[in-house]
């Protein structure tokens, strides 16, 4: 593809590029990347100044190794653009859009503090059902359905190098080409509030989003909670476009705030939540023990299904994936009844159980305070016969500190007995790190092992109690200074159970 051809897709490339020289205009574009590294013959580079790394030192590096043109925020000189309004990042992602141009003919962006993997994966699910090939992208890779029978289907999954919630646009651009190719026709992707803020996914034709909630997260990458809302807002303000369908969560105020802002502007708009005024509205949420039976009000219908899964927050997830069907004209009646299908994504509510003796293990990857006590809330609601909760967790190290101490607190609010371990410390100290925890619950157990603290929490479970493993859900591997090493929630839970019943039968 020419250079003036690829520039001819978008209005912003066109108004930036059309004033180089018809020689360059006229080369053959053979790629686009922002690692200098990767550079061939007939590339284009774009200089990005990121957290470690500054671009603009690479550009000559760039161009020895064969780049035609340059795209820079401050360097100024032959066959080198140079962005005076607007940002590196921005035009990377739209180059990369228009060079790698096929994409899923629905995509969908799923934005919040919390819910965001599970919700692109019910969307994934409920399209298959329709009979559609869908996809979904985000924290646990890409995943993709057949709408083949059961017995012939097959699940594909790609976990990307870098565990990112939103992939980096080199990555991310590739992989809607390589969906396209799979025949995928619907997507679902995690928009974080990093990959909206560094404009990954503007160059992303979507056809509608969804809002699930906003609470403290990552506030050591974003000022303050106006700065994080902005960059979650961005999704709908900014990336997409006139008329596209939205679901939004207003029991969430922020979601509340964000509907007000939308509802002038020219989108298909459905709310959910308990709220009356909602459009999707749950009449009513129960949960047994191994599954929430659900009500449903919309447009003056009642739907009744049972979720099986746990956790009440898990249904708001279901009804936001179900919200954002309807809205993008699918058949209610089918959307609604298609929900008893569903099945939690890994690590959300991922239980061990024993019935003989028992006793439950949840694997969940709360990370934040919202979360951690949106899940307790959930688990409380499931004792029964005086049984206890356990709860193990830690926090990540070289992130926001702020969350430490109120995830502390919540945890001695609604456990019985707290326990504070290791996550992914990375290089910062871990001792600290469990300090800071324990400032919001300072009786409780310190276990730095996270191995041992497994084991030893496991231990202490009694008939008809829960113990809760929040942070890391589906990961397997555990960060410790500079070495990533296997280590899984779930493989290390559900063996520590196994042997705690062997020797119990053996009594």
């Amino acid at each position: 593809m020419l250079l003036k051809e690829l520039i001819s897709k978008n209005k912003i490339l066109n108004t930036l590029m059309s004033q180089l020289t018809n020689e360059v205009l006229n080369t053959e574009v053979k790629g686009i990347s922002s690692d200098s590294r990767n550079i061939k013959s007939g590339y284009i580079f774009v200089a990005i100044k990121g957290q470690k790394f500054d671009g603009n030192n690479f550009i000559n590096e760039a161009q020895s190794n064969g780049a035609f043109l340059i795209v820079s925020e401050s360097i100024s000189k032959q066959n080198c653009i140079l962005i005076k309004n607007g940002s590196s990042r921005l035009i990377y992602s739209i180059l990369l859009s228009c060079f790698l141009k096929n994409q899923p003919n629905v995509i969908i962006g799923v934005t919040g503090t919390n819910g965001k993997t599970s919700t692109v994966d019910f969307c994934r699910q409920i399209w298959t059902h329709a009979g559609w090939k869908a996809a979904s992208m985000g924290t646990l890779g890409i995943k993709i359905d057949s709408n083949q029978p059961s017995y012939l289907a097959k699940s594909f999954i790609n976990t990307p190098k870098r565990s990112l919630t939103t992939f980096e646009p080199s990555d991310l651009y590739k992989n809607l080409n390589y969906l396209v190719e799979q025949d995928v026709s619907h997507l679902a992707i995690e928009a974080s509030s990093h990959g909206l803020d560094q404009f990954r996914l503007d160059g992303i034709n979507f056809s509608g989003g969804i809002f699930t909630n906003l609470s403290h997260d990552h506030l050591d990458y974003h000022k303050n909670m106006d700065d994080y809302f902005s960059a979650k807002k961005r999704l709908f303000t900014d990336v997409l476009k006139n008329h596209s369908s939205v679901a939004i969560n207003i029991d969430d105020n922020f979601g509340k705030v964000l509907f007000e802002e939308l509802k002038f502007k020219k989108h298909l708009i459905l709310t959910f939540g308990q709220d009356e005024k909602a459009d999707v509205q749950i009449k009513s949420l129960i949960q047994n023990n191994n599954t929430i039976d659900l009500t449903i009000k919309f447009k003056n219908a009642i739907y009744n299904s049972t979720l099986g899964m746990v956790g009440k927050f898990q249904a708001y997830n279901v009804i936001a994936s179900a919200t954002i069907c309807v809205a993008l004209g699918m058949d209610p009646n089918f959307v609604f009844k298609s929900l008893s299908y569903l099945k939690p994504a890994r690590g959300r509510m991922e239980i061990i159980r024993t019935e003989k003796y028992n006793k439950s293990v949840i694997i969940d990857y709360a990370h934040s305070p919202g979360a951690l006590k949106s899940v307790l809330l959930s688990i409380k609601e499931m004792i029964s016969n005086n049984g206890k909760v356990i709860t193990l967790f830690g926090c990540g190290g070289d992130r926001d500190k702020e969350k430490r101490k109120p995830m502390g607190m919540i945890a001695h609010e609604y456990s019985d007995l707290v326990i504070i371990t290791d996550d992914n410390p990375r290089t910062e100290n871990p001792a600290s790190i469990r300090s800071d925890i324990l400032i919001g619950c300072p009786t409780a157990t310190e276990i730095p092992d996270r191995n041992k603290a497994i084991k030893f929490a496991v231990s202490m479970l009694k008939d008809n109690d829960f113990l809760l493993i929040a942070g890391k859900g589906h990961e397997t591997l555990q960060t410790i200074g500079t070495e990533t090493l296997p280590f899984d929630d779930y493989a290390v839970a559900k063996e520590a159970l196994k042997n705690i019943n062997l020797a119990e039968a053996l009594v």
